[in-house]
């Protein structure tokens, strides 16, 4: 399977470029096949199209990470979200999977916040384009530290929710190869 990989660069997107060998990323930080910001990349731009046109699949998750940054930063990644699905919807690209949040319904009677608010409206542009022939996954992480020492110093309730490499790989694996 031919996929790329937004956000390759960052804490998740490095965990699944080690799984997925030969995938092409995607990032505004070095290290990516594709260095750009989706808030300005040029879909257009031919060797942009064609690597879109020429893939199986896509993984977003190049947003903040970052549930307490500004509402701008959230707003912005909706609309970087909407711009990249409709050019993957534009070249053909038969399958994207979503990284959402667990932000997206809080639990125990948190509030949701402009965080969560804009991984449902991930999740919502998702379930727009998973309109055949095209799919669409959405994957609810729980807490992946950029550092995996950080889990110690952990509070219990951050524990709970923490999403190791293997889970974290095989939640996109099965969200890769499930059918209709």
């Amino acid at each position: 399977m031919t996929l790329i990989i937004t956000g390759s660069e960052g804490t998740i997107g490095r965990r699944l470029r080690r799984a997925f060998p030969g995938c092409i990323g995607i990032d505004r930080a070095a290290g990516a096949e594709i260095r750009a910001d989706l808030s300005t990349i040029d879909y257009r731009e031919p060797a942009i199209a064609a690597a879109l046109r020429d893939v199986d699949a896509l993984i977003h998750l190049a947003t903040s990470a970052d549930p307490d940054a500004p509402e701008a930063v959230h707003w912005q990644a909706v609309i970087d979200a909407a711009r990249l699905f409709a050019a993957c919807a534009a070249q053909g690209v038969g399958r994207i999977v979503v990284a959402s949040s667990d932000w997206a319904a809080p639990k125990n009677g948190a509030a949701i916040n402009s965080y969560g608010r804009s991984k449902l409206a991930l999740e919502s542009l998702a379930a727009m384009y998973a309109m055949k022939p095209r799919s669409a996954r959405v994957i609810r992480i729980g807490w992946v530290p950029h550092d995996p020492a950080a889990l110690a110093a952990a509070p219990d309730w951050l524990r709970r929710n923490h999403w190791d490499d293997d889970r974290l790989v095989e939640a996109f694996r099965q969200a890769l190869e499930a059918r209709e």
